[in-house]
């Protein structure tokens, strides 16, 4: 109920905050003996579902004994929420709910009817994360059904979902997701009070929240994970994770995030333990080879030479001859040429950028061997590293930046200088923490339990434990 306000003047303030608005519609329907006034915007509600389940049953009701049931005694409209101030209706009205109000006794009394009707794909298989055995649905822009993807996984009433708005020009709808009794309480409103707190003019994908729920503090290693598989993230949600849904995005955040989730596969339990505890391994090493190889490479051939097979080093030796660079301005160049070609295959067209991302590389690599800038065993290393980036994408840009520190690391004190940057590395990933959470749990602080899925899978154990597995 509206009681500082009559119809006319609500319709006058929303003609005012509306003005030079040309998808705002505004009509005055006759029924019932009286004005009943209705706001909306054309396109963003449906059309044909405003004319079958609002305007129509209110022209063709007939009065009943009390004024105030109209709305709810003549509209048919699955959502229905009362309305207590003016400036609620262009709320609702932006949400692309359809507004009805009309004056009765007690005052203006008013209605918003979901009829919000925005274009969206259908659910098919993300390109990101294609399985070869599994569900194949992937989340949309829409956070409803998003929502009801996590729903129909987890058929539970203890799954809560949380409404927030977020940007001052957007009000970009964002849903925090969890399982009550196990996700921590205190996360949760930590992380409702993070999202209440982002002052951005506009939130359009969950990666602008994603940059600032951290804190404003630049990260090299990433707290939050994301997904756009519903069953990788119902998973999670088993698991005490919360889920943050932004409308307008096909990318659901989780938090915590922890490094072993790096290694971790939806694919590692539909498979033997040892088949996936052999890839997980695999997974490791890869990490260790992309950050490592090429100033492992560096630091062997300038200052441990001693260490390599004399038939071996002189082969290399013998391939580099007549190349214009140092050993480190090779593979410095190489590798930013490698970027180089990533980028390029990544904004073009899929088609286009797959078919210029294999040319460049041919062509280039080639090229660059045939004219004596580059030699073939710093070709092979930075192609290995080039393959190994690509299997944890989540550290796929962190690598990137370590790689090169890497290399000037080795350059400068060889093996030593590898082992420092290593042992800086880890010392910063054991002090990290994710919202609380150790970030190289179970590995520092030490938990036998967790063992169970992080190099090592136990399928079933880890699946039976992991309800509440977090600990901050």
């Amino acid at each position: 109920m509206i009681q500082d306000k009559s119809p006319e003047e609500i319709s006058e303030f929303l003609r005012t905050t509306f003005d030079k608005c040309g998808d705002f519609n505004f009509r005055t329907i006759r029924a019932c003996g009286k004005d009943i006034f209705l706001a909306n915007i054309g396109n963003f509600s449906g059309r044909d579902y405003i004319s079958e389940n609002v305007i129509k049953p209110l022209v063709m009701h007939v009065q009943s004994n009390s004024d105030e049931n109209i709305f709810l005694s003549a509209i048919s409209a699955s959502e229905m929420s009362e309305i207590g101030t003016a400036e609620e209706c262009v709320d609702r009205v932006l949400a692309g709910a359809a507004v009805v109000f009309a004056e009765t006794d007690g005052g203006t009394i008013a209605y918003s009817c979901m009829a919000r009707n925005d274009p969206a794909r259908s659910v098919d298989e993300p390109n990101n994360e294609i399985v070869v055995r599994g569900p194949r649905e992937g989340f949309v822009e829409n956070a409803e059904n998003n929502v009801a993807l996590l729903r129909k996984r987890l058929r539970t009433p203890k799954m809560k979902v949380l409404s927030l708005s977020s940007g001052k020009y957007s009000s970009t709808s964002v849903k925090v997701v969890y399982i009550e009794g196990v996700a921590d309480e205190k996360l949760v409103k930590d992380i409702c009070d993070r999202i209440d707190g982002i002052d951005l003019p506009s939130v359009i994908d969950s990666g602008y929240i994603e940059q600032f729920l951290p804190g404003e503090k630049p990260r090299l290693f990433t707290e939050v994970g994301n997904s756009e598989k519903p069953d990788k993230v119902a998973a999670k949600l088993s698991s005490g994770r919360i889920a943050i849904i932004c409308d307008g995005s096909p990318v659901v955040l989780t938090v915590p995030y922890l490094f072993a989730e790096s290694l971790q596969s939806t694919e590692d339990y539909l498979n033997t333990p040892y088949y996936a505890t052999f890839i997980r391994i695999i997974r490791f090493a890869s990490v260790l080879v992309s950050l490592y190889l090429p100033a492992f490479y560096i630091a062997i051939m300038e200052f441990h030479k001693n260490a390599v097979p004399h038939e071996l080093y002189s082969r290399i030796s013998k391939a580099r001859e007549g190349v214009p660079l140092s050993l480190f301005g090779e593979i410095v160049v190489i590798l930013l040429i490698f970027e180089l070609i990533r980028e390029v295959g990544v904004r073009m067209p899929g088609a286009v950028g797959n078919a210029v991302s294999i040319v460049c590389g041919l062509i280039l690599g080639d090229a660059a061997v045939s004219a004596g800038i580059s030699s073939e065993p710093v070709i092979m290393v930075a192609a290995i590293t080039a393959i190994t980036t690509f299997i944890l994408p989540p550290f796929m840009n962190s690598a990137v930046l370590l790689r090169f520190v890497n290399l000037v690391a080795a350059r400068l004190f060889g093996l030593v200088g590898i082992a420092l940057s290593l042992a800086l590395l880890i010392i910063r990933l054991c002090r990290k923490t994710s919202f609380g959470v150790p970030y190289m749990s179970p590995f520092a602080p030490v938990s036998t339990e967790g063992f169970s899925d992080t190099v090592f899978v136990n399928p079933g154990k880890a699946l039976k434990n992991s309800e509440g597995e977090l600990k901050r």
